[in-house]
């Protein structure tokens, strides 16, 4: 039966004042089913259960989500500080948790343990109220001079003056009192230059013999020196020592590392220990300047688990790095170059990625998984070249961590990932989604009032009239592609209230009107007006009144992301004698999609059941969309085909003035399709500039009726009886409206197709 829509039931009717919440709103459903499955994710506490939220990027939502998140951490325990410290091995330095506010304290405590030990150390090597080390260096030194005078003594009855060097002792021979001069010697018979050589030979091993007992004496009277030494250190240190120990006894890796930092200082220092001051004072600042912290998360001023975004997941900012200094060509590092990435700033907190940043990255990708499976994080993942060339470069300890992470992405990229990585699928079980379509209600309808006035406040914009919103909600509900339901994307409204914003400044005036939303949604792109001129000067051929064998007007829409619109085409069929083949053009050509190609064997199956299923059609057709020189993809205008072949069959012309758009099934019935709004608009666009011509109209899937929002003129033009819209439920309903006169049945236009089926039949026989 033909069905013509009515003009209130195609006029958008909703109202952000009619609906107004007066009690004031309760949240979005949809929105909070998402929160609490975040919340849930939080309140987990156990390794692997992280959260893949579904969302469109945006500023604006980002900051509602580190909001929320921090709302709910406000309560919880604040994070602990960060350092690594040096003990053992200076090039391996260990990972240590302090209170929240105490990295700095603790370094500040090792920086003055270490003068305390500097302080000790030179009082000991200058007190001299020590009769135990008095008396043995007392003792050593005696023993030295004594061995010292008695090689020099030697010496000089052998006529030698004794010099030392670094290798030892040198014996030069004299000439008189004086030493001998290089040409002197040089002068003397080979003889006495022999005799020389062989006293100087034995004077060699004579001091030999003297330093190996002397420095026998030494390393004994050394060895009991250093016992006198340790037990001067500990007890100069004594206070000093438990002062740090009372300060971190709350922390036992501080305790510990504090009680491993005393005992490594003394047993280096006094292991270095030679009596001489002069000796021992670059080695002592070495042994003391080695020994450092460093604090790579410092948390004195976050009370509550951090929530970091990281905006640029690249290695070095989401693991860290070790730098390194170029000192005259040498590039050398240590333990305060160490700089923590955005995981270690949000342990025991959250992490929020983008999942886009996160891919052009693969190799964060691939690191961040492996540090949330072994929950520990290690700078050897992220060496820089200098480190390779480097062989005393910096090897740190891996640093455990706890951090939930929320990566934010969409839901294709979602079921990819969960199904082709066993890992992620480990690591993400949790899912939540914020989708942008939701159901209009009284909630709904006031958020969205509510992101107007925001966005106009805080980017100082003009006031908006009810009009206006009212204008923007008719638009969101377009996006939707349902009349029932709203699109809320915040940068969307945002771009929409920026846009009539400047269309009002430029009309000067002082408000938002909805002719200014209007200007801002509906604005005709290049390529549209491009399109368009194309109907206007006849280069793109369509007929919109009459009648036509084998022609009929389909819908198609043209979408290049960033604009959409509608685009009709004449779709065309010459039929022939054959055996029931349909020759698609645009498939021969190889200038149609899979879906196309699908619809067209449909219609093989649905042609073949309508005319008769026991018997071959003595008739081929060739189906062609002209004008068409792109990929053909879809199946929205499956009705439009079968109604054109239906057409060659029977002879019967189309109504050019009504176009059709649907999806069709073998049993006749009619789908539901896509961009119906831009469909209609681009048929009446058309109409308006190539004729004046009464009656003229669109066939729509009866399935798209509520997804109809047109722009006000095409309202209008319905209203005012000059443009129509018919809907069908399956092909009858489709012969009726695109074929048949008032008054005729569809049982009749069967009875045609039959009479005209048989005349080819008798062609045969002939």
């Amino acid at each position: 039966m033909k069905r013509e829509l009515t003009p209130s039931e195609i006029k958008f009717k909703i109202s952000v004042t009619d609906n107004e919440d007066k009690e004031g709103t309760k949240g979005i459903s949809e929105f909070n089913n998402a929160y609490r499955k975040i919340e849930r994710a939080l309140s987990i506490d156990k390794e692997g259960y992280n959260l893949y939220l579904i969302d469109t990027f945006s500023r604006d939502k980002l900051n509602e989500l580190i909001k929320f998140v921090e709302e709910k951490y406000k309560d919880l325990e604040a994070p602990r500080d960060i350092c690594y410290v040096t003990l053992e091995d200076i090039n391996k330095p260990e990972a240590i948790f302090v209170s929240n506010g105490q990295g700095n304290k603790l370094k500040e405590a090792v920086d003055n343990i270490k003068n305390s030990y500097l302080e000790a150390i030179d009082d000991f090597y200058s007190d001299s109220t020590n009769d135990e080390k008095d008396y043995l260096v007392e003792e050593i030194q005696t023993k030295r001079n004594n061995y010292l005078n008695e090689l020099m003594k030697m010496a000089k009855d052998e006529g030698f003056e004794v010099k030392a060097t670094n290798k030892g002792f040198a014996f030069i021979p004299l000439s008189g009192d004086e030493a001998m001069t290089e040409k002197e010697y040089d002068n003397l018979e080979e003889e006495n230059k022999n005799v020389i050589v062989a006293k100087a030979s034995t004077l060699k091993k004579k001091a030999e013999s003297i330093l190996e007992e002397l420095k026998e004496i030494e390393v004994k009277s050394i060895k009991r020196l250093k016992k006198i030494y340790s037990k001067y250190l500990s007890t100069q240190m004594e206070e000093a020592k438990d002062d740090a120990l009372l300060e971190f006894i709350t922390d036992d890796d501080s305790y510990e590392y504090l009680e491993r930092l005393f005992n490594c200082i003394e047993e280096d220092i006094i292991e270095c220990y030679t009596m001489n001051i002069e000796d021992d004072e670059n080695e002592i600042y070495e042994i003391l300047n080695k020994y450092d912290v460093k604090v790579i998360v410092d948390n004195t001023n976050v009370f509550s688990p951090p929530v970091i975004y990281e905006e640029d997941p690249n290695l070095n900012n989401l693991i860290g790095l070790i730098e390194y200094e170029n000192h005259n060509g040498m590039y050398t590092t240590n333990i305060s170059l160490i700089n923590a990435g955005s995981i270690l700033k949000a342990n025991e907190g959250c992490l929020i990625l983008r999942l886009n940043s996160l891919i052009s990255n693969p190799m964060s990708y691939y690191y961040l998984k492996k540090i949330l499976l072994s929950n520990t994080l290690s700078f050897d993942t992220n060496k820089s070249y200098l480190e390779f060339i480097n062989i005393n470069g910096l090897k740190p300890n891996p640093i455990p961590v706890k951090v939930k992470v929320i990566i934010v992405g969409d839901y294709e990229s979602y079921d990819i990932l969960y199904n082709s990585d066993e890992d992620f699928r480990s690591l993400f079980p949790l899912r939540a989604e914020f989708t942008s379509i939701i159901e209009i209600n009284n909630n709904s309808l006031s958020e969205v009032k509510n992101i107007i006035n925001e966005k106009i406040r805080k980017d100082n914009l003009f006031n908006i009239s009810d009009n206006g919103i009212n204008e923007i909600i008719k638009y969101l509900c377009r996006k939707s592609s349902n009349r029932q339901k709203l699109f809320i994307e915040n940068d969307f409204i945002d771009k929409v209230l920026i846009l009539s914003n400047n269309f009002a400044k430029e009309k000067g005036n002082m408000l938002i009107t909805e002719k200014e939303v209007i200007e801002a949604v509906y604005e005709e792109e290049l390529i549209e007006k491009e399109v368009m001129s194309g109907y206007e000067e006849k280069k793109i051929l369509i007929d919109i009144k009459g009648v036509k064998v084998g022609v009929i007007n389909g819908l198609a829409v043209l979408d290049s992301g960033y604009c959409t619109f509608g685009k009709p085409m004449r779709i065309t069929c010459v039929a022939y004698k054959g055996t029931g083949r349909i020759f698609d053009i645009q498939k021969e050509s190889n200038l149609s999609g899979k879906i196309h190609e699908k619809s067209i064997s449909i219609l093989k199956g649905l042609l073949t059941n309508l005319l008769n299923p026991y018997e071959e059609i003595p008739v081929d057709f060739h189906l062609s969309f002209e004008q068409t020189y792109g990929l053909v993809e879809g199946d929205s205008a499956s009705v439009a085909q079968i109604i054109c072949i239906l057409s060659a069959l029977s002879k019967r012309g189309i109504k050019q003035n009504i176009a059709v758009t649907g999806s069709i099934n073998q049993f006749g019935e009619v789908q539901a399709i896509g961009g119906v709004n831009e469909k209609i608009e681009g048929f009446f666009k058309v109409c308006e500039m190539i004729d004046t011509i009464e009656n003229k109209g669109v066939l729509i899937p009866s399935a798209n009726k509520d997804e109809i929002i047109l722009k006000s003129e095409v309202e209008d033009s319905i209203a005012n009886g000059d443009f129509h819209i018919y809907t069908m439920d399956n092909l009858n309903d489709a012969i009726e409206v695109l074929l048949l006169n008032d008054g005729e049945s569809v049982e009749q236009f069967y009875e045609e197709v039959q009479r005209e089926i048989e005349k080819y039949k008798n062609k045969e026989k002939n």
